[in-house]
């Protein structure tokens, strides 16, 4: 649905086959991103783009005491709150219905996420949502980007192959070196922009910039 004319108008058909995708795909790439930034230091966090709360899930298990917020559609979102309350987070994970092409993020939280959503936009989108975190983010709050990087070293082959085949299933998108997406960042104003180590970037590089 990231093509769709009127993204906040879509209803749970819509949403329901690529929702569930992502959600039964994320659980690897939480795991690296919470493995690369701790956040015992966090007080709140935000998931922008968040599914049906597969990442919240996550960082819910590992940080009892950490404040979890959500952000997507407003179909998504109703998905991630039955999803959620299934799990018994409900009253734990504040769930917010938007577009984040168009909306602005909700604001309180000290770290904000963006879990394999730049990959799905093009330059001017992502522009626009790193923006719009930049503005819902406090003096020395975090940004944490977790996708696939392009130009991997020692899997460049790889990952032409599995960028290949993404953006062709997509049908929009585009793959970005770290390099690209630090600049991006630090357009948006975000300071001291750094690659947090993984195993595999060419499947999940964790990139942080600060507020």
């Amino acid at each position: 649905y990231v093509d769709a004319e009127r993204r906040a108008s879509l209803d749970a058909a819509d949403v329901s086959r690529y929702s569930t995708l992502m959600t039964a795909t994320v659980a690897p790439v939480a795991d690296e991103l919470l493995d690369a930034v701790p956040l015992d230091d966090a007080r709140h966090l935000l998931d922008v783009g968040g599914g049906e709360g597969g990442f919240v899930r996550a960082a819910a298990a590992r940080h009892p005491r950490l404040a979890l917020s959500l952000f997507d559609l407003p179909a998504v979102a109703a998905r991630a709150r039955r999803a959620l309350a299934g799990a018994g987070l409900a009253d734990r994970v504040a769930v917010h219905g938007g577009d984040f092409q168009r909306d602005a993020l909700p604001t309180g939280a000290d770290v904000i996420s963006l879990v394999r959503i730049c990959l799905d936009h093009d330059d001017d989108t992502v522009r626009g949502l790193l923006a719009r975190v930049r503005d819902a983010l406090p003096r020395g709050g975090r940004v944490i980007v977790a996708e696939a990087f392009a130009g991997a070293r020692g899997a460049e082959v790889v990952g032409d192959v599995y960028f290949g085949y993404y953006l062709w299933a997509m049908g929009r998108g585009r793959a970005r070196r770290a390099d690209e997406l630090r600049a991006l960042l630090s357009d948006a104003g975000f300071r001291d922009v750094r690659v947090r180590p993984t195993r595999y970037q060419v499947q999940t590089g964790v990139m942080v910039g600060i507020a």
